[in-house]
């Protein structure tokens, strides 16, 4: 198992032979100046949304995308990425928010780290695994979710 998280990192790692495409700028919303004085102390709402390119992947109404830290790469028959995503979120919240939802898309639960305010989940589905990091900071909390195919599954 370790090998395909490995594997998989490396795919995702050296995408640029492939076809890459960023989400347009406009998408992206930026906090505004009273949500940036907001301490990330609050848990996620019941709002859930599903990731665009991966829909599949259940995302809280709360976080924001971050399209420079965000890439997709498709090519026939494969669709994998690194999305990142940022808010004002406790990160323990979304972290057991990613273990409720996750297995309501038909994900499996596959281990998960926690190491002070940083987080590591990880799922597995027949043809694909999940990555999600989670980092907290005393600004906003960081979601960098990373989807990529398995092999021999």
């Amino acid at each position: 198992m370790l090998h395909r998280l490995i594997a998989l990192t490396c795919l995702l790692s050296f995408s640029a032979c492939g076809l890459m495409h960023k989400p347009e700028a406009g998408k992206t919303q930026q906090p505004t100046a009273a949500k940036h004085a907001q301490s990330s102390s609050k848990n996620v709402k019941s709002v859930v949304l599903m990731i665009p390119e991966f829909d599949d992947i259940p995302i809280p109404s709360e976080l924001s995308r971050d399209s420079d830290r965000s890439f997709v790469y498709e090519a026939p028959g494969v669709t994998m990425g690194v999305i990142t995503y940022s808010g004002y979120v406790k990160g323990n919240s979304l972290a057991k928010f990613f273990r409720n939802e996750m297995p309501q898309h038909e994900w499996q639960f596959l281990n998960a780290f926690s190491e002070g305010d940083k987080y590591l989940v990880s799922f597995i589905k027949s043809d694909k695994s999940c990555m999600i990091s989670v980092e907290e900071s005393s600004l906003s909390t960081r979601v960098t979710i990373k989807v990529g195919p398995t092999q021999g599954r």
